[in-house]
């Protein structure tokens, strides 16, 4: 007969693969459903891991469940990404994380034949890179508020932060208390009680404002502000209109402009300036509606042969880049290649 911290178990795991077929069900990004399904997926596996009973039960396939719960973080890092449009870490900071998880992975399959020693400096890597991506992914999550033009998404984020945290510092406290030996049966029961509660805490209004947070478009969307909309009120006209000539103005080309800046340059509340950047010119994010304007003038100045000697630096720190390698992750995300690839190809070889 199984225990009670068992059955919990069980029905907690039947809870995120079912949370997960929805996710996989839904409407939207794809890119999010599937990171979504496996971060659920992946924590249906620690729950199995963390557990001797079912350890012993899953036992055939038990270094796929394995690798499946060391990647839990790291599905949480591109779940929150896509949700909340965060930006990916430079591509060799991945590499180096990837490479050390997997390598823990493998010294758990394989620690009958090797020595004793490589275990406490596996557990030990893996447990420092994923406390590492959970805070990156909290931090993102948290600092991305003030950016964010979706109002309950702007919501949701406090509560994503909140239970993350809490998870993740009562799962940490659980694993250094027991210094890798398995958990007492209580303990346990209250680490798989909370890690269900987190889960329907996030994944309800996850799943209940699909459209808010799983999009149908990806981002970057248009480089000009569109038209206004009919549905547009007369004070809406009016903002829209300043707006725009606010833009025309180059105002876009402020160093550190925010939206709560914005609005005030404007005179208008800032929840009706988000509202109008996100209905009626439809962008997600602050900084992508910058970046589409700023990213047009770069193109055009780019291509002006009169400009080939200007230095990229100096068009980046022209249009409100405090350095460059923000301007050609921008470039890069808008064009698909980097400032200095397009002016080669924007400009002949003999038209300076």
């Amino acid at each position: 007969m199984i225990s009670l911290e068992t059955a919990i178990r069980l029905i907690v795991i039947g809870q995120e693969l079912l949370l997960a077929l929805l996710f996989l069900s839904g409407q939207g990004k794809r890119s999010a459903r599937i990171s979504g399904a496996l971060f659920l997926i992946s924590v249906a596996a620690y729950l199995v891991t963390s557990s001797p009973d079912l350890r012993v039960a899953s036992s055939g396939v038990l270094p796929l469940i394995m690798l499946l719960s060391v990647a839990d973080p790291y599905f949480l890092w591109t779940f929150a990404k896509c949700i909340f449009d965060s930006p990916l870490p430079p591509l060799w900071v991945m590499v180096i994380f990837v490479t050390i998880g997997v390598a823990g992975w493998l010294v758990f399959v394989f620690a009958d034949y090797l020595p004793e020693t490589w275990m406490p400096v596996a557990i030990t890597s893996v447990r420092g890179v994923s406390l590492i991506i959970v805070v990156n992914t909290l931090w993102l999550s948290a600092i991305g508020r003030r950016d964010d033009l979706l109002e309950k998404r702007r919501r949701f984020r406090p509560i994503f932060v909140t239970l993350v945290s809490v998870q993740v510092t009562a799962v940490l406290i659980v694993e250094l208390f027991l210094a890798g030996q398995d958990a007492p049966q209580w303990l346990s029961l209250l680490n798989a009680v909370l890690i269900g509660l987190m889960t329907m805490g996030i994944s309800v209004p996850l799943l209940r404002l699909s459209d808010n947070f799983f999009p149908a478009r990806e981002q970057p969307r248009a480089a000009q502000p569109e038209p206004p909309a009919p549905a547009l009120s007369a004070a809406d006209r009016v903002l829209f209109d300043k707006l725009t000539a606010a833009m025309d103005d180059g105002l876009y080309r402020r160093t550190g402009l925010t939206i709560s800046a914005l609005a005030d340059e404007l005179g208008y509340p800032e929840h009706q300036l988000r509202r109008l950047i996100n209905r009626h010119l439809g962008f997600r994010n602050f900084s992508f509606f910058l970046n589409s304007l700023r990213i047009e003038e770069a193109t055009t100045r780019l291509a002006n042969p009169d400009q080939a000697r200007v230095p990229i630096l100096t068009i980046a720190l022209d249009l409100g880049y405090g350095s460059l390698g923000p301007f050609n992750r921008a470039f890069k995300a808008f064009t698909g290649m980097t400032p200095s690839a397009y002016r080669e190809q924007a400009i002949p070889a003999g038209s300076e």
